[in-house]
């Protein structure tokens, strides 16, 4: 049974959504195949990506030397690990501690309630709006 060069590539691609990124093995594949000779135009249609994608994974492999995706920075952690360490040792000292408690322990402040609208500012903002509006062309 011997295996087709279609029928790899198929089965390392087939979940592989449209804007989804490359999975290590694929973009081994796609070096490996560059790397024999196979043209990059030919390994984009084979492999249902763009050329540019087959240039972005063989600069990936140079540079990185790696087929794995680079690290992602992602959002900024709210607390550190000493904090979750002291929350933790809270909790199991005081089970009961409520989270106001425990938030007033921690020393952190909640954000703070949106400041009322009272009509007469309102009314204000709507006047200025409306001046803003008729006069628009002056300001452009």
């Amino acid at each position: 049974m011997a295996l087709k060069l279609d029928d790899f590539i198929h089965d390392l691609t087939a979940n592989r959504g449209k804007n989804d990124e490359l999975s290590p093995a694929a973009r081994a594949a796609i070096c490996t195949l560059v790397a024999t000779g196979k043209s990059q135009r030919a390994m984009a249609r084979q492999f249902h990506i763009s050329d540019s994608t087959v240039r972005a994974t063989i600069k990936h492999w140079k540079t990185y030397k790696s087929f794995d995706s680079k690290k992602r920075s992602g959002r900024k952690q709210v607390l550190t690990r000493a904090e979750k360490r002291y929350i933790l040792l809270l909790i199991k000292k005081n089970q009961d501690l409520a989270q106001k408690a425990l938030i007033g322990a921690m020393g952190k402040k909640r954000a703070q309630k949106r400041i009322p609208l009272y009509k007469e500012v309102a009314k204000d903002r709507y006047d200025f709006a409306c001046d803003w509006l008729e006069n628009i062309n002056e300001f452009l």
